[in-house]
């Protein structure tokens, strides 16, 4: 069901950004990985959020980072403005640890302008 919304996305493949319409940010600090479980271990969720047979989802590793340092993906798809009808929807998972930084969601307004829309520092439960 999740994947056969028009506009959805799963990480089942190794062409993310290709499949997804999605981009990795060249001038982030750095990068997000198709992984599963087995490569998360302790830090990360046990399968991804669809039922099913989908395995894998974007991870990155912050153990390593600097505060500050910021990973991005970008969509390279335009969505026109609208009331009620332009949704965003995602499935998140931050380990809680003292090196979890903020997720942030933006839009970018056409002239450039970057607009913070949802934002979550805590995910105390360690699940999706």
């Amino acid at each position: 069901y999740y994947t056969s919304i028009p506009g959805s996305c799963n990480f089942e493949s190794q062409e993310w950004t290709t499949v997804c319409g999605l981009t990795q940010d060249s001038s982030d600090d750095f990068d997000w990985n198709i992984n599963n479980s087995t490569v998360t271990g302790q830090t990360g969720p046990d399968a991804d959020h669809t039922p099913g047979k989908g395995q894998h989802f974007l991870h990155l590793n912050s153990s390593a980072q600097k505060e500050g340092n910021r990973a991005r993906i970008i969509t390279t798809k335009f969505f026109p403005a609208s009331l009620g009808v332009c949704r965003v929807r995602f499935w998140f998972w931050l380990f809680a640890s003292r090196q979890t930084g903020v997720l942030k969601v933006y839009t970018v307004e056409e002239h450039g302008t970057d607009i913070l829309m949802w934002s979550s520092s805590r995910n105390e439960e360690n699940k999706w």
